[in-house]
């Protein structure tokens, strides 16, 4: 046990001895691996734009445009950081606005630009007006794309297949918006289009197909079919601030066709599919013709979400058929006491969503004019009871709750 201690001793004592005669030389390595980390710091990085531009369009297929600020850092690795840039990816796509790159290439590069190779790239700046960070990473066979959207809760992985042009990329991406996960595979050449694509959590499921133009303006034109759904865990709130303020603030224009046909029907008769239509246009959203079954009421619906200055109005039209009454009546627990079983009900009017408040202009059952005095009742009780409704957990029980007392209040 001594021995082996002191041979211990003795091999650290050389290998000290080792370095101490190599002092000389390695202060000499440390300090020439130091002047070429800190040399580029005295170098006037502007004139290597071009050759970055030259190397990012041909092999990436976006350049910078205009630029701010351009430094070099040494940590925590050498890489360039730019600032206020306008980054240039083609004629169809909108120029974007970045705060800041961070471009780490190899050593080489930051002496010579013609040997430029890109490692990665950092971003952080603005889309739509939401803060957006990530990174590019150009890989042996796919380039990937990592970007997130915090405040949209919105988190992206795109793989780009390397064989194709820059101006032409495709590929497939992985996308998290909020607890849902998105794959779909892509195309792009002037239009981007996407298709065999699915967009699913716990509770949902649903194929997508669709495409989306940049220029002369953004417009998107998205498909759906949802194979599976479950009313439970919806959150109303969340959805109604999506639509109503994320959507409409940014003025969208484009598209949007969701189908409801269950999987256990998919091959089946499709009577009773769900099919809601919306036409989004510079913030107003429109539902010419959406229509869905709920028990055993086929509900068809029209609507148009407006935006004034001051607030946003939605104008509706509802009409609710069904050939057995009693039946709607029994399962949301009130006793059956019409005689007349076919029923139709159309109502018409509008929703101030910014105060809450609830106007009905036409009222008809079985093309029987629903009296004022009812009208008043009616709008009484969406006023105190609907927001809360909205607002809380959503299930079944609740909805046959809500219906249950606004029927019992008339």
């Amino acid at each position: 046990m001594i021995i082996d201690t002191k041979r211990k001793k003795d091999l650290i004592k050389k290998i000290l001895s080792f370095i101490y005669y190599l002092r000389y030389l390695i202060t000499i390595f440390l300090c020439f691996f130091l002047i070429i980390l800190t040399s580029p710091k005295l170098f006037k990085h502007v004139d290597k734009i071009d050759s970055l531009n030259l190397l990012l369009k041909n092999q990436h297929g976006f350049a910078i445009q205009k630029f701010g600020d351009i430094k070099y850092k040494i940590l925590p690795q050498p890489h360039l950081e730019i600032t206020d840039l306008i980054i240039k990816i083609n004629d169809e796509i909108p120029n974007l606005i970045v705060d800041k790159i961070e471009i780490f290439q190899n050593i080489k590069g930051l002496y010579d630009p013609e040997r430029i190779f890109l490692k990665k790239i950092k971003f952080e700046g603005n889309l739509l007006g939401n803060s957006i960070s990530g990174y590019y990473l150009p890989k042996k066979n796919l380039n990937l794309l990592y970007f997130k959207l915090a405040n949209l809760g919105i988190e992206s992985k795109v793989f780009m297949d390397n064989k194709k042009t820059p101006h032409k990329p495709s590929g497939r991406m992985k996308l998290n918006v909020l607890d849902y996960n998105l794959l779909f595979n892509f195309d792009y050449n002037r239009i981007l289009k996407f298709k065999d694509s699915t967009i699913k959590n716990k509770n949902f499921k649903a194929n997508l197909n669709g495409q989306m133009e940049f220029e002369p303006f953004f417009y998107f034109k998205i498909a759906t079919d949802v194979n599976r759904f479950s009313i439970k865990n919806i959150n109303l709130e969340k959805i109604k601030y999506i639509l109503i303020n994320e959507v409409s603030d940014k003025k969208l224009n484009g598209e949007l066709i969701i189908n409801y046909l269950p999987e256990k029907l998919i091959g089946k008769s499709k009577e009773n599919k769900t099919s809601i239509n919306l036409i989004f246009d510079n913030g107003d959203i429109t539902s010419n013709n959406s229509f869905f079954k709920f028990l055993n009421l086929n509900v068809q619906l029209k609507f148009n979400l407006k935006k004034y200055p001051s607030y946003r109005n939605l104008n509706y039209e509802l009409l609710i058929e069904t050939d057995n009454i009693n039946k709607f009546l029994k399962k949301i627990n009130i006793k059956s006491k019409y005689k007349l079983k076919e029923t139709k009900l159309l109502i018409k009017g509008n929703i101030n969503l910014d105060a809450q408040k609830y106007y009905f202009d036409d009222v008809k059952i079985n093309k029987k004019n629903l009296g004022q005095k009812d009208l008043n009742k009616l709008k009484n009780y969406f006023d105190k009871n609907l927001s809360n409704f909205l607002n809380s957990d959503f299930n079944e029980k609740r909805i046959y709750e809500l219906l249950k007392n606004l029927i019992e209040s008339i």
